[in-house]
């Protein structure tokens, strides 16, 4: 099945909570062109106003102090929709971090920056029924690990990255990693 929605940006959220009320804290996206190869990358955090609940600050490992050192979400609201472009969109649980990431751009009055979306999981979960689908278990399945045990955001993005080019029968790309770049140039600290 060959991919057919144009350029894509592939995203995921790291959040306060799972909640209608919670907000995004981080930001990891991989833009992607028509044909699946890697163009740019983001990577931000934010201060999101609100503590983080304790069982977010577990899978991400970041604190409500370092996040309060970021700026909020309206700073970069811009910049996010400039990396999107108005294209497709795509994530591993793809109604998750379109509800979470929409709701920021909601908060300010604007749309969200795409158009279309494509969820890795449930494509997973057709391709391959009765397998486990959540992210750290499909990427293990093509022979790809997190570095560490909690949630980054752009290293989850790459891991959907090479979910998607896998459920459209082409090979992985090395993953590029790097830092937050709108911080105080601190690796996450919880």
């Amino acid at each position: 099945m060959g991919w057919r929605l144009g350029p894509v940006t592939v995203f995921d959220t790291e959040t306060t909570g799972a909640g209608a009320g919670d907000r995004v804290v981080s930001l990891g996206a991989v833009r992607l062109d028509a044909a699946l190869e890697p163009e740019e990358t983001l990577h931000l955090a934010f201060a999101p106003g609100m503590p983080c609940h304790w069982g977010a600050i577990r899978v991400h490992g970041m604190s409500d102090a370092f996040l309060a050192r970021h700026p909020p979400f309206a700073a970069h609201a811009g910049e996010i929709a400039a990396f999107f472009g108005g294209e497709a969109a795509a994530a591993h649980n793809l109604a998750f971090d379109r509800r979470m990431l929409g709701g920021e751009f909601a908060r300010l009055g604007l749309d969200p920056p795409w158009a279309g979306g494509f969820c890795t999981m449930q494509a997973w979960r057709r391709a391959y029924p009765g397998e486990r689908a959540g992210l750290a278990r499909a990427a293990e399945a093509c022979g790809f690990g997190r570095e560490t045990a909690l949630h980054g955001a752009l290293e989850d993005a790459w891991l959907a990255v090479q979910l998607l080019r896998r459920l459209h029968g082409m090979p992985p790309v090395p993953m590029r990693l790097h830092g937050i770049t709108n911080g105080p140039g601190e690796g996450i600290a919880a």
